[in-house]
C-alpha cells in the first residue's frame, strides 16, 4: 500500500477518517458518508484562507460516487468534479465481485429478477447522479483495473456527456485500480492541470494569462484521448 503514499501527500496535509470508517464509532452508510462529505465542504466554504471559488472534488473509486453526490448537490460550491476508477452502482459492483449473485442484483444492464437488490443497503448508483453533474467533470480510467470493470467509466461518460458538454474522458492503457497515477506518469499530472487551467480560471491577477494560455487547452485534453 506504500505506492498511495505518494499522491495523498501530494493532494492534501492532512487527512480525517470519515465517521464510521476506520478507528471511527458506529457503522458505515451512504447516508453518513454523505453527511461527513457535506459538513467538510459546508467548512470549507467558511474559511477565509483559500479561494471558496475554485473548489474541486477528486473522487477515486467510492470516492468518486461521494464527490458526484457532492457536486450534484453543491452546483454553486464546487467549480468541477475529478473521477478515477468509479463504478456505475454498489449493485453492479456485487455481481462483478461475486459473479454467481448477477442474476440476483444488479442495475445497470442487469437482466435478472434483481430480487436481492433490496439487501443492499448503500446502493450509491453513480450512474443515476452523474447525468444530473453540471460542473466540468474529468473522466480518468485505468483499462487494466482490477476491481472495477473500465467498462462502468464508460458508462458513467457517456451518461453525464449526454446533457454536460464539458465532461473530458483520458485513459490510461496500463491503469490499474489504485496506481493509475502512478502507471501515467506525467501524463496523468498533465492532464489534470490542463482540465483544471482550462475549467477553474486563476485569480483575477492572472486572467489575462489564463485565457490567452486557455485557447490551446481544449485541444491539448482532446490530443490526450
Amino acid at each position: 500500500m506504500a505506492f498511495c503514499l505518494p499522491p495523498s501527500q501530494i493532494i492534501f496535509k492532512s487527512v480525517h477518517m470519515y465517521d464510521r470508517y476506520g478507528a471511527s464509532d458506529g457503522f458505515p452508510s451512504q447516508h453518513g458518508i454523505m453527511k461527513d462529505a457535506q459538513a467538510a465542504l459546508d467548512h470549507l466554504m467558511q474559511r477565509t484562507d483559500i479561494d471558496t471559488s475554485r473548489i474541486v472534488l477528486f473522487g477515486r473509486s467510492l470516492g468518486g460516487a461521494v464527490g458526484a453526490v457532492l457536486a450534484r448537490n453543491n452546483l454553486d460550491k464546487v467549480s468541477a468534479l475529478i473521477l478515477e476508477n468509479t463504478f456505475t452502482s454498489i449493485l453492479d459492483m456485487a455481481s462483478v465481485l461475486l459473479p454467481f449473485l448477477k442474476w440476483f442484483i444488479g442495475y445497470t444492464g442487469s437482466k435478472g429478477p434483481r430480487m436481492l437488490n433490496f439487501l443492499v443497503r448503500s446502493p450509491w448508483n453513480t450512474i443515476d447522479v452523474i447525468g444530473q453533474v453540471k460542473q466540468p467533470i474529468l473522466f480518468l480510467s485505468g483499462l487494466q483495473d482490477e476491481m472495477v470493470p473500465p467498462s462502468h467509466m464508460q458508462m458513467l461518460y457517456a451518461a453525464a456527456a449526454e446533457n454536460n458538454t464539458t465532461c473530458v474522458f483520458v485513459d490510461f492503457p496500463t491503469g490499474m485500480h489504485m496506481d493509475t497515477w502512478l502507471s501515467g506518469g506525467d501524463r496523468y499530472w498533465r492532464i489534470i492541470q490542463l482540465f483544471l487551467d482550462q475549467h477553474v480560471p486563476g485569480k483575477e491577477g492572472n486572467d489575462v494569462q489564463c485565457k490567452d494560455a486557455n485557447k490551446g487547452k481544449d485541444n491539448a485534453l482532446r490530443s490526450f484521448y
